[in-house]
């Protein structure tokens, strides 16, 4: 359904300012701080605004906004600023939530090597995979393959949990199953980064969370996958769980490679 306003120019979305987050002076976080910043000098409409989702360091905590580093200090809603604690370790298999550490930007991972279970080896997530005419497979996924974390960068993602970085669908007005990568959720709200990096608040009661797990997907399921911003009929080709990837045909007959999260079973059609 269409996304919840409340009115504030610096605050359009029907979603607090604050969930109670307790971050600590220094702590490393994930927030769209330049873009927001932009926004607002520039009086341009937040609901439109791509706010792409970088890494910083958090001055100085408060308990509605949040001082952030930005070529200098810059105050930023609690809402927008995702923490990352210090001493997270990852197994083989686990998704976690990052950036991309070689360039920039928000990004989940699946890790692939846990041999330093501080520091693993993980394929983005967030990355396209593209599948070739010849079979071979490109694209900054590729590029950027088995790229090692640094310790404390990252947040275990869990199976079932309104976390920051799980992957949630909500219904758009013609019907569609829209993917989108959750910020922040309360008992009965939710506040996503849609399509093009946009920033949108929802009733949680209108989203769905989709598995982190593969769901026992495998060759020949029909299913719901998302190769770009909608989830539609999918058919498996085949599943490549370690680097949590699906290979298979979308419902205007081409092959592509999406991965785990864009792909579910969790969904159904309006009726």
């Amino acid at each position: 359904m269409s996304a919840a306003a409340q009115g504030n120019a610096a605050w359009p979305w029907d979603f607090p300012m604050s969930t109670g987050e307790k971050f600590t002076d220094g702590e490393l976080v994930l927030a769209p701080y330049t873009f927001y910043k932009v926004a607002i000098d520039d009086n341009e409409d937040l609901n439109k605004k791509s706010l792409i989702i970088y890494k910083t360091n958090l001055v100085k905590a408060g308990a509605e906004k949040s001082v952030v580093n930005y070529s200098g200090e810059y105050e930023l809603p609690n809402s927008l600023i995702i923490g990352i604690p210090e001493g997270a370790t990852a197994k083989k298999g686990d998704i976690v939530l990052t950036w991309w550490q070689s360039g920039s930007g928000m990004n989940r991972a699946i890790v692939r090597d846990d041999s330093d279970p501080t520091a693993p080896k993980v394929d983005y997530l967030d990355m396209d995979m593209k599948l070739n005419p010849d079979g071979t497979t490109s694209g900054f996924a590729e590029s950027h393959a088995n790229e090692q974390l640094k310790p404390n960068t990252f947040i275990v993602l869990h199976d079932g949990q309104w976390e920051p970085g799980a992957q949630v669908a909500h219904m758009n007005d013609w019907g569609k199953w829209v993917a989108a990568t959750l910020i922040k959720a309360t008992d009965d709200k939710v506040l996503v980064q849609d399509y093009g990096s946009k920033i949108a608040a929802y009733p949680r009661s209108d989203c769905k969370l989709i598995p982190m797990s593969d769901e026992g997907i495998k060759a020949g399921d029909e299913v719901f996958g998302a190769p770009i911003n909608t989830y539609e009929t999918f058919t498996v080709e085949k599943v490549d769980k370690e680097r949590g990837r699906v290979w298979g045909t979308d419902r205007y007959g081409k092959r592509r490679i999406i991965n785990i999260l864009q792909a579910t079973k969790v969904l159904e059609e309006k009726e």
